[in-house]
């Protein structure tokens, strides 16, 4: 018979705990504030990586945090005021040299509390919210989350909200969102870090405005405002994207790849979506008809013999017939004609 499971406080409790030094801890926690600060550099990332190496009781330490946080259960208003105050008197502290080892001691002290407060309400249930948001076919949503973050949700889509102790992070499952990271000023060790993730990339946002749409093997990324660093390949330092900028992501390709812009060569506004529009300049029609098929459940096949030919244009999403209605401008300004039989579209050539 397999041994029961410990609990989070059992864990907390065994003497390979009691012997992690209080020096390694409270650097651990000047870690955990500065890895979800969301400012973390690759030159951080390369110095705390190298603090783990530096002694096995290091990467101990921060596989307890690490466990700790998985596990935490919901911290008590009453406690939660208590480790905001103490976090605020730190950082007051901070700014005198001759006060960082108090400093370090008081984040400690909060990080304890924390833990202890969240340990005795055994009765509580994990400390991480986890969320579902989806849209069907031709629908769009907004939605507040609990850090300030406005999120939209395009045609079809669907995500998982997570937020726990340590970071923010939303898993892109299809389809396509825009976002506006929050402040998250109501988190008790300040402002988290704040990920999405996709099938092909980790994308780490720095206050900033920006969508990410996942369709089959690849991501797009565009960044309105702020900065979106791109994370992926493991084996690669993460490249980052600025306002304005796009990339796409494509699972057999290990580097992001820097697209065009609005005003040299991009064929599609990534961001006319969220105003309830589709603008394109010169894209195939083959390649218009896809997207445009996104926000309306009726599947339209285009003749090879027309799919090389441009479209231009503003194209209103925000109709019950946005596809057919949008072809039936096309046809007037190209060589085609469309064609509805048993609730399928064709396009041919006139």
């Amino acid at each position: 018979m397999n041994a029961p499971r410990s609990s989070p406080a059992e864990q907390l409790a065994t003497p390979d705990n009691a012997e992690i030094a209080q020096s390694v801890y409270e650097e651990l926690i000047a870690w955990s504030v500065k890895l979800n600060s969301g400012i973390f550099t690759t030159e951080d990332k390369q110095q705390f990586e190298a603090w783990l190496k530096l002694n096995p009781a290091h990467e101990a330490a921060w596989q307890k945090l690490y466990a700790v946080e998985q596990n935490l259960g919901t911290i008590p208003a009453e406690s939660r005021q208590v480790v905001v105050e103490t976090l605020r008197h730190a950082d007051k502290q901070a700014k005198r040299p001759a006060a960082r080892r108090r400093t370090l001691k008081l984040l400690s002290l909060a990080f304890i509390t924390i833990i202890g407060s969240a340990l005795i309400a055994n009765q509580y249930a994990p400390w991480q919210q986890t969320l579902h948001y989806t849209t069907s076919i031709g629908k769009r949503d907004n939605f507040l989350l609990a850090d300030g973050t406005q999120l939209m949700l395009n045609t079809n889509s669907e995500v998982e909200i997570r937020l726990s102790l340590l970071k923010r992070e939303i898993v892109i499952h299809r389809g396509e969102i825009y976002m506006e990271t929050g402040k998250d000023s109501e988190s008790i060790i300040g402002r988290r870090s704040f990920w999405v993730r996709t099938e092909q990339a980790k994308l780490e946002a720095v206050g900033t405005r920006f969508s990410v749409n996942q369709q089959l093997s690849i991501t797009k990324l565009h960044v309105v405002d702020g900065i979106v660093a791109m994370h992926v390949d493991n084996d690669l330092p993460p490249v980052r994207a600025y306002a304005n900028e796009t990339y796409t992501m494509i699972d057999v390709v290990s580097a992001p790849i820097k697209m065009g812009t609005k005003d040299d060569g991009l064929r599609m506004d990534p961001m006319a979506w969220v105003n309830g529009m589709l603008v394109v300049k010169q894209m195939r029609l083959d390649e218009f008809v896809i997207e445009l098929s996104r926000y309306q459940n009726l599947p339209v096949v285009c003749e090879p013999s027309v799919g090389s030919l441009k479209v231009s244009g503003v194209f209103q999403l925000n109709r019950a017939d946005p596809v057919e209605y949008a072809l039936k401008v096309i046809s007037r300004t190209l060589p085609v004609r469309m064609r509805k039989q048993d609730d399928i579209i064709f396009i041919n050539k006139k």
